[in-house]
């Protein structure tokens, strides 16, 4: 897929899609990626303008106080599910500490206006992940830094499921699974606050692989399979469609 600018948010138009069953989803979404609509290599892409920026611990439209600084950011803004919000993408101010070694990718985040919940607690759960020794910096071919402004390589985006379908088209993500696409690893709303059934209400390992799954495709990389039963399943399969056989894991190197 061609790269977009992505210095200005998106503005798209509403329109209603017809939903599709979970199984249809899963066939469209591992035929799509083989034309590397969810697969694609890193894009540089522009920095967005200051007004796109909002401070961390606050967003107009939330509708619930920061959580406890108690939590751990992956179990933060545990919120109620929803259909839509404004369509509006708002950058998370803040900006983290290299994680890595190798050439230096920058990334944001970025939040939907409307969304329940505080921005601030995705932006840390998002740092947190990638930061992380066991995620994509394991090897040592790459570093990770989150940044607020300026070139970006991509941004991870917390948008609510109509704002996420619009963003993935063509890949019918129907309302329910997160996507990459332009430059942006799309997590749905309803999939952080609710993750899937069969990880049997393991939350913190759905949003770390959620985000290690996107970003993957941002890094370049496509889906697989369960190697084999009872082994952990690769971050890079589709665990939100099942497991395979496979056990829960959110780690590229776990």
């Amino acid at each position: 897929m061609t790269a977009q600018k992505a210095g200005r948010p998106r503005h798209v138009g509403r329109h209603r899609r017809r939903r599709l069953p979970l199984g249809t989803i899963a066939g469209l979404v591992v035929a799509l990626s083989g034309l590397g609509v969810v697969s694609a290599n890193v894009f540089p892409l522009e920095p967005s303008e200051p007004a796109s920026a909002v401070p961390a611990t606050s967003q107009e439209e939330s509708r619930s106080a920061a959580s406890p600084s108690t939590l751990p950011p992956l179990l933060r803004s545990v919120e109620r599910e929803v259909a839509s919000a404004s369509g509006k993408l708002r950058v998370v101010e803040g900006e983290s500490q290299v994680a890595g070694d190798g050439p230096l990718l920058r990334y944001l985040v970025e939040v939907e206006e409307g969304l329940p919940g505080d921005p601030a607690d995705f932006a840390a759960a998002v740092e947190q992940v990638l930061g992380d020794p066991r995620g994509w910096t394991h090897d040592g071919s790459r570093s990770l830094q989150r940044v607020d402004e300026g070139p970006v390589d991509f941004r991870v985006v917390l948008a609510s499921p109509e704002t996420v379908d619009e963003h993935c088209a063509p890949l019918q993500t129907d309302g329910y699974v997160s996507c990459f696409a332009d430059g942006r690893a799309m997590i749905n709303q309803n999939r952080w606050v609710s993750g899937v059934p069969h990880f049997e209400g393991d939350l913190e390992t759905y949003r770390t692989y959620v985000i290690n799954h996107e970003v993957g495709h941002a890094l370049g990389n496509g889906h697989v399979d369960c190697p084999a039963p009872g082994e952990p399943a690769p971050v890079m399969q589709q665990q939100t469609f099942g497991l395979q056989g496979c056990t829960k894991n959110g780690w590229v190197k776990p």
